[in-house]
């Protein structure tokens, strides 16, 4: 059914595996896609209760396809499935669990801000490499970041760009703990069990609560002023060849 991610739904819980392994996991639109349905399926599922997302053999996902960043891609499709799949996230009513190994770049490390629960394995590398690449931040991140570690922290990571670890992201609240390499995705699952066995019901109302007024609606607000300076930035020169450097195998 999906081309660029494992579905798989038992005993209440749905997990989803991005799988591009070849490429880290990197998001090109067909996974948004496929993302985006899989969101929407297990969140209606009255079987599902919640929701696990991952990514396969030992890498969460090196982030966007840059490849669909270059002249001639179609980027208004692109900036579309964006929008989507932080309108599904930030709609979702079940929890969503991360379990993340090995690298989460841009948008991989933005679904923190908009999962409940997060684990990672030790030696994870993450990153907001957007100034790097001459563009701005998305998924919300422009507001949510500032607001789950303080702005100090968040400016820094947006304007360096610089990796930090699973012990950084723990002490700042981003995952709940960082585990032994290769565990990420057994401890999310042990959790996921946990919350099956509760009142679904209770959860789905707590996470209700915990959201501020309006959470979607500012959330799709955020997205769509962040992709407007995105598309601007994208279109200069400098951005371009900022992007091709980093394909060529640039730092």
């Amino acid at each position: 059914m999906y081309q660029d991610i494992h579905y798989q739904q038992e005993d209440g819980i749905a997990v989803i595996t991005i799988n591009r392994p070849k490429v880290l996991n990197a998001i090109r639109r067909q996974t948004y896609y496929d993302i985006i349905d899989a969101l929407h399926k297990s969140n209606a599922d009255d079987a599902v209760n919640v929701i696990v997302m991952t990514g396969a053999e030992g890498r969460f996902s090196a982030g966007n396809d840059l490849s669909d960043l270059l002249p001639g891609a179609d980027l208004q499709a692109l900036n579309q499935c964006v929008i989507d799949i932080f309108d599904a996230l930030a709609g979702l009513d079940k929890p969503l669990i991360l379990a993340q190994e090995g690298v989460a770049i841009g948008i991989a490390c933005n679904m923190l801000l908009h999962a409940d629960i997060a684990y990672a394995g030790n030696s994870i590398r993450y990153s907001l490499p957007f100034a790097k690449i001459g563009v701005t931040s998305e998924g919300a991140c422009s507001v949510l970041l500032s607001e789950a570690i303080g702005p100090k922290h968040a400016n820094e990571l947006l304007y360096t760009g610089r990796f930090f670890t699973a012990a950084e992201a723990e002490k700042w609240g981003l995952i709940n703990a960082a585990v032994e390499d290769g565990k990420a995705l057994e401890t999310a699952m042990n959790t996921a069990r946990e919350l099956v066995k509760n009142s679904q019901g209770s959860i789905r109302a707590i996470k209700k609560l915990a959201k501020a007024e309006g959470h979607h609606e500012r959330v799709n607000r955020a997205v769509k002023a962040e992709l407007a300076l995105f598309t601007d930035l994208l279109r200069t020169p400098e951005t371009q060849a900022r992007i091709t450097h980093v394909l060529k195998g640039g730092k």
